[in-house]
């Protein structure tokens, strides 16, 4: 039956975040065990939380039985999607890899249900329906090992949280590859966090230093991201629903549908000095003080000043799965995406 079966390798990546993986990868090498033709792929993407020594104490007997490929480097100070998948995925040996992110649970019989989709038809990937699955498994996906080595793998100028997965199964498609959706509750569940969780890790995060806001109308506001290098970004955020509403009295009358609830007009940043009076002088040499004007309201709510931050970090690399859409070129990166010094324990 072994022969029927076509080979798959599972990719995870693990950046401080033993405690989720302990719950999910025991559970999903287990689940999925029975079906014989498989690996699991883990990077420590330089965790300091102790995920070295779980994975040599508590897992190393499937490091003994060659199910588990173990791979640690110590080079990373920041988490880079991109980058850390196209790391764990280059180790991959087998037909077929599917990222898997160490908070998911695969289920039982996920290798069983890719080894289905992938004998039922040809030049086809895996997805997630971004309407009906938890954001929690977008990055779930699957794919023959040979198309991935083709397209050099994820966007490592995507280095920023967010959309690297959905640019890759764009450029599957430029390929010439049909998507079919995991179509199956069962195998798209998750260990539920919050977006801290999401962006602990990452140098964006740890560079913000204030965020300002300013209403310009109903539908178009300015933000500026004062960082701790005491650089400034501004754009100006449209709702994408009321762009165009002169008064609150119209808010609603726009029905059109639209990818995202907001992007930036004109697609355009500016960039500027903040000094610590609250003045900003901007590249252009337009100047503006923040302390002066009263119209600029620094965000200190916490929530708030989170799902800003995951904007600034998604923005950048929505903008850039955009370019790679109106290119039309699938192949990024260059022949030495994914390196950095590993150790290999298997």
């Amino acid at each position: 039956m072994k022969a029927n079966k076509r080979s798959i390798s599972f990719c995870t990546v693990c950046m401080n975040r033993t405690n989720f993986l302990k719950q999910t990868l025991p559970r999903n090498i287990e689940d999925n065990l029975s079906y014989g033709n498989l690996e699991f792929v883990v990077l420590n993407y330089n965790s300091t939380d102790g995920m070295h020594e779980w994975i040599m104490g508590e897992m190393a007997r499937y490091i003994d039985l060659d199910i588990l490929k173990y791979i640690r480097t110590l080079e990373p100070q920041y988490f880079l999607w991109s980058h850390s998948k196209n790391v764990v995925a280059k180790q991959a040996k087998n037909d077929i890899i599917c990222n898997v992110d160490a908070d998911n649970f695969m289920g039982k019989g996920f290798a069983e249900y890719i080894n289905t989709q992938f004998h039922e038809e040809n030049d086809i990937y895996l997805a997630v329906d971004k309407q009906r699955a938890t954001k929690d498994c977008y990055g779930r996906i699957g794919m023959a090992r040979k198309d991935f080595n083709k397209l050099r793998g994820y966007d490592e100028s995507m280095d920023m949280y967010g959309f690297e997965d959905f640019d890759l199964a764009n450029r599957l498609e430029m390929l010439g590859r049909k998507k079919k959706l995991i179509d199956k509750k069962e195998f798209l569940t998750a260990v539920t966090h919050d977006d801290d969780e999401r962006l602990k890790n990452q140098n964006q995060k740890n560079r913000i230093k204030k965020i300002y806001l300013r209403h310009e109308t109903p539908s178009i506001s300015e933000l500026l991201y004062v960082l701790n290098s005491n650089e400034v970004h501004q754009c100006k955020v449209v709702e994408n629903r009321t762009y165009g509403s002169k008064s609150i009295e119209n808010l609603f009358i726009e029905r059109d549908t639209f990818d995202y609830e907001y992007r930036i007009l004109d697609n355009s940043w500016a960039f500027g000095s903040y000094t610590q009076s609250g003045g900003i002088l901007f590249k252009d040499l337009k100047a503006l003080n923040l302390i002066s004007d009263p119209n600029y309201l620094e965000i200190l709510d916490a929530k708030m000043y989170s799902s800003l931050v995951m904007f600034h970090s998604e923005i950048k690399n929505r903008l850039k799965m955009k370019k790679n859409i109106e290119l039309g070129q699938p192949v990024v990166n260059n022949n030495f995406f994914g390196e950095c010094e590993i150790e290999i324990f298997n």
